[in-house]
């Protein structure tokens, strides 16, 4: 078994930190971060559509999603925000007739970078651009060089009514969507990349939010 190489999570974490340095110089930082770390499920669409005898679909199951927002204020009602986002499932090969068969454990993360806009008192919205990197267990099948790295593209919203916001707990909604190749479907005659679109929702706690 080939265990998967590039960025850790650790090192993601630290890319996180250095963005919000960049967009925001430590002089403004102090007492003015808001950290939210969000759990919840991901749903994704198909990564490859094949036919052999009969046509069979690749995708991940639906999977636990771990999300952690470092947020900082800009002029009101603006934030800009850093987002690690993790989530990991097995990769499924799912047949026509509804036969499911495993194909190898996947874990994806997520280094977003956006702004974020307060649109109700109890309701916000953001918009995230960043790159996103496949982690596969085993380099084996679609994965056999391993899990690229994609561009992608997230919308959020947040939803706190005022009886949760008090102990800082919210509603997330975050959808995504990234173009999906491989260089082992290359190989195998694949020219286009599909688009896949994922969508996470998960309970938000915000330590500090009903200050």
């Amino acid at each position: 078994m080939t265990r998967p190489d590039g960025w850790t999570g650790r090192r993601l974490a630290e890319a996180m930190a250095l963005g919000c340095l960049v967009v925001c110089p430590p002089g403004r930082l102090g007492g003015q971060v808001a950290i939210s770390v969000s759990a919840g499920a991901r749903y994704s669409t198909v990564l490859v559509h094949d036919q052999i005898i009969t046509p069979f679909a690749v995708r991940p199951a639906l999977a636990p999603a771990l999300a952690v927002t470092v947020a900082l204020p800009l002029d009101p009602p603006w934030t800009v925000a850093a987002v690690l986002d993790l989530s990991t499932s097995e990769v499924r090969r799912e047949d026509e007739g509804g036969g499911l068969v495993p194909i190898t454990h996947l874990t994806t993360a997520a280094l977003g970078l956006g702004l974020g806009r307060t649109l109700k008192p109890w309701l916000s919205g953001s918009v995230r651009f960043g790159v996103l990197k496949y982690f596969p267990s085993e380099n084996l099948g679609l994965f056999q060089d391993g899990g690229p790295f994609f561009p992608f593209a997230q919308a959020a919203l947040d939803v706190s009514p005022p009886v949760a916001s008090r102990v800082g707990l919210g509603l997330e909604l975050r959808a995504d969507v990234h173009k999906f190749i491989t260089d082992a479907l290359r190989v195998e005659g694949f020219s286009d990349s599909r688009a896949v679109q994922r969508v996470a929702v998960g309970l938000t706690w915000t330590p500090g939010r009903n200050r």
